[in-house]
C-alpha cells in the first residue's frame, strides 16, 4: 500500500495526477490510496493527521507561488516525506532557482533529508518520477522496521552499561534514517555530553530508568578519571580503583569517604535504577564537586 496526497487546487488536475500515478506505479503496488488537498492549509492539516509517503505539490494556489512558499515549513516538519512538486505556470528551472537558496542554506548548516525531491511540468512524462518516489518510501518503511529493532537492541546496551556499543547502534540507525532525532542526540550525550545536569532532565521527564543509568554510567566515568588524575592509570571497576587508591599515601579518609558514597550510589543507580530519587542527583553534583576539589590540595 502506498499512500499518497495530492495538493492542487485545481480538481480536474489532481483527478489527471491519480490516473499517471496509477499507470506508473500499477506494475508495483495495486494498493492506491489517495487524499486531496485543494489549498495548502488543508495539505498541512493532511500531514499532521496521517502519514502520507507522498506528495505532489502545485505552485499557485490562491497566491502566486504559495506552494513554493510553504515547502521550507514541509521540509523542516515532515523530513522524509517524499515530494514531487508539479509547475504548470514556471518551467523546472525557475522553480528550481527559487528552492536553490533554501537547499543550500540547510545542507550548510548540517541538514539533510532523506527523501526523494522532484520539479516537473504539468505536460512531462512522471512515470519514472513517481516510481522512483515510490521505491524511496518503500526503502524508508523497511529501513524504520530495522530503526526499531536496533532502538531495541541499543536500550538493551544501555541496561548494561554497554555505551560505547549504544553510540555504534545509535550511528547505524542514523545510516537507516539520516537526521533521526533521538539516535543523534543520544549520539551526542553518549559520545561527550553526558552529565548530572543531562541525566537530571532524563528524570525530570519521567524516563528514570534511563536517567538512573546514565548517572550511574557517568559518576563510574568520573571515579575513573579521578584514578587516573590520582596515580597515573584507571582499572575496570570502581572498586577496583579504589583498592589501588588506597595503596596511595595520598588517600586520606575524606578522599575515601566521598570516593565510597559515589560508588554506592554509581552502584545503585545501575543496579536499583528505579530506587533513585531526584536528591540523590544533587547529591551526586555536591560529591564530584568535592572529589574534584582534593586533586588540587
Amino acid at each position: 500500500m502506498v499512500k499518497i496526497l495530492i495538493a492542487d487546487d485545481d480538481s480536474e488536475d489532481r483527478e489527471l495526477l491519480k490516473l499517471e500515478i496509477e499507470r506508473a506505479l500499477e506494475p508495483l503496488d495495486r494498493d492506491i490510496r489517495f487524499a486531496d488537498a485543494k489549498s495548502v492549509k488543508k495539505a498541512k492539516q493532511l500531514l499532521m493527521a496521517q502519514m502520507f509517503d507522498i506528495m505532489t505539490l502545485d505552485i499557485e494556489f490562491d497566491r502566486i507561488n504559495e506552494g513554493i512558499d510553504a515547502l521550507p515549513e514541509i521540509f523542516e516538519t515532515w523530513p522524509t516525506l517524499n515530494i514531487i512538486i508539479i509547475s504548470g505556470k514556471l518551467n523546472k528551472s525557475e522553480v528550481s532557482a527559487q528552492l536553490f537558496r533554501f537547499t543550500k542554506d540547510n545542507v550548510l548548516k548540517g541538514k539533510r533529508w532523506s527523501r526523494h525531491f522532484d520539479v516537473l511540468d504539468k505536460k512531462d512524462d512522471k512515470t519514472e518520477a513517481f516510481r522512483s518516489a515510490y521505491s524511496f518510501a518503500v526503502s524508508q518503511r523497511e529501513g524504520a522496521e530495522k530503526a526499531r529493532e536496533l532502538f531495541l537492541l541499543a536500550e538493551s546496551y544501555l541496561e548494561k552499561g554497554m555505551l560505547d556499543r549504544c553510540i555504534e547502534i545509535y550511528q547505524k540507525i542514523q545510516s537507516l534514517i539520516p537526521g533521526d532525532t533521538e539516535s543523534g542526540e543520544n549520539i551526542a550525550i553518549f559520545a561527550g555530553g553526558l552529565s548530572v545536569d543531562s541525566a537530571l532532565e532524563y528524570f525530570k521527564k519521567g524516563e528514570t530508568i534511563v536517567a538512573s543509568l546514565l548517572l550511574g554510567y557517568y559518576i563510574e566515568s568520573r571515579l575513573k578519571e579521578y584514578t587516573a588524575a590520582s596515580i597515573g592509570c584507571s582499572y575496570p571497576s570502581p572498586a577496583d580503583c579504589l583498592r589501588m587508591l588506597e595503596e596511595n599515601r595520598g588517600f586520606s579518609p575524606y578522599r575515601k569517604g566521598i570516593f565510597n558514597r559515589l560508588a554506592r550510589l554509581r552502584n545503585r543507580a545501575i543496579h536499583e535504577p528505579a530506587a533513585l530519587a531526584e536528591e540523590d542527583f544533587d547529591k551526586a553534583t555536591k560529591d564530584l564537586e568535592l572529589l574534584s576539589e582534593t586533586l588540587q590540595t
